[in-house]
């Protein structure tokens, strides 16, 4: 259960920021102009990890600007107003190249996120940084258009593997209205439509203190750390409330759907798309125990099933960690001894045939070693704030502490429910990568 909200007698209004709740070892604040902030100390280490999520993400995107949340993503590395002012190229990039300090940014489905893990000494100048890129950085063609140009070959890069290119596929095939029916970095053509007018408005709507949360955690005392928020991020302007777009509802799915893919290639694949519930569910973690029972190592259902009777190369399945409903990918690559009809029988006769008793012989294993992964997942700063950022995007960061009691509460029998759930035929997607010589 969470802790009742206490105040802490060194924080107040008076500082710049507001108390708003304690779970176990973090704190949540907010500052004046609606920023969050989270807070946990990590003693002894001399690193801080600060990292920024903006719930903005590639379901934020209007018909004919997918992609553009990843595309200003790369542009926050370029230079700021600030930077031009000292004749640099861009804060971020010399501040690596002086303190080899670890930094990175990714978008997802749900937001985007900016990272820096450095020695302490360097705090206030990684928060000044980050803070003059909420709003600083300049976009103009000059550094626009060659970064465009690198986005499209990146595009181009994943586009030519053959899982990518049939998940682009299945997800379309997936969603008709929800704004999940697209791939993070969107479609070649819309990439080359983009312009600097279309990138400032998405900048100016949706990066806002507002709509951000800031985490710091590692080797630095509360009352400094936030000392220093207010200091850099307190004079960050919100332009008000942010504007999303209108909820989307899926319309009803009434029977399986179908997509293929035909290139040159010696790769054959058959993908098994199938809805799971959103993060951090009880039921998203039983589709992920379920996951690895189904696929994960040589003594998993399928993999005896298919990889050891020489019929396929490798079995995988996904989930991602998404705030809403989203589709999960069963992916299945073929030996020449298979046809993809096969493969398709074999797969749902042995899901449907799965008993209490089947999943119980992999289930103890299976949880331990997802408990063991979340607990080495959990030694660092970086590994902390990286894996936070994902139920700050599903708005439930005081779920990142139920982790383990929500995995030593499920049963085989509630997997086994949720496999017959999720791989009900007339709510899938089935997807055939066909290689042709």
């Amino acid at each position: 259960m969470l802790k009742k909200p206490k105040k802490i007698k060194s924080v107040s209004k008076k500082s710049g920021y507001t108390f708003i709740k304690k779970c176990k070892t973090i704190s949540e604040y907010t500052l004046s102009n609606g920023l969050t902030v989270l807070y946990m100390e990590v003693k002894g280490t001399g690193v801080v990890t600060s990292n920024i999520v903006y719930t903005v993400g590639a379901r934020d995107e209007r018909a004919g600007e997918t992609g553009l949340a990843h595309m200003l993503e790369h542009m926050l590395f370029k230079p700021t107003e600030s930077d031009l002012t000292m004749k640099i190229d861009s804060g971020a990039m010399q501040f690596e190249r002086e303190t080899g300090c670890v930094l990175n940014a990714n978008t997802w489905k749900d937001r985007t996120t900016y990272f820096f893990s450095y020695p302490k000494v360097h705090f206030a100048r990684a928060l000044a940084i980050e803070a003059g890129r909420m709003h600083g950085v300049v976009i103009s063609d000059k550094e626009f258009l060659p970064e465009r140009n690198n986005v499209l070959s990146e595009f181009d890069m994943y586009f030519g593997d053959p899982y990518f290119a049939l998940s682009v596929e299945m997800v379309c095939c997936t969603f008709h209205n929800h704004p999940y029916g697209h791939e993070t970095i969107g479609f070649r053509e819309d990439i080359e439509r983009y312009t600097t007018p279309m990138l400032k408005a998405f900048y100016k709507r949706f990066y806002d203190p507002k709509n951000a949360t800031l985490t710091i955690v590692g080797d630095i005392d509360e009352v400094t750390a936030l000392a220093e928020v207010v200091h850099t991020f307190g004079i960050q302007e919100s332009v008000g409330e942010v504007v999303r777009n209108i909820p989307a509802i899926e319309p009803k799915q009434e029977g399986l759907r179908r997509i293929s893919i035909e290139r040159e290639s010696t790769t054959n694949i058959v993908a098994f798309g199938f809805k799971h519930a959103g993060f951090p569910t009880k039921e998203w973690t039983q589709t992920q125990l379920l996951a690895s029972i189904l696929t994960e190592g040589p003594d998993s259902i399928l993999h005896t099933k298919l990889v050891d009777t020489g019929l396929a190369l490798k079995v995988e399945m996904s989930i991602e960690p998404t705030a809403e409903e989203n589709v999960g990918m069963l992916y299945v690559t073929l030996t020449k001894k298979a046809t993809h009809a096969q493969i398709e029988k074999i797969v749902f006769d042995t899901i449907h045939a799965l008993t209490s008793k089947d999943i119980t012989l992999l289930y103890k294993k299976v949880q331990q070693k997802i408990i063991t992964s979340e607990i080495l997942g959990r030694e660092s700063s970086l590994a902390i704030t990286r894996e936070l950022t994902e139920y700050i995007s599903a708005g439930a960061w005081e779920e990142y502490f139920t982790t383990e009691a929500t995995l030593k509460s499920i049963t085989p029998k509630d997997i086994l429910q949720t496999s017959k759930k999720i791989f009900t035929e007339n709510q899938m997607s089935i997807g055939h990568f066909i290689g042709k010589k």
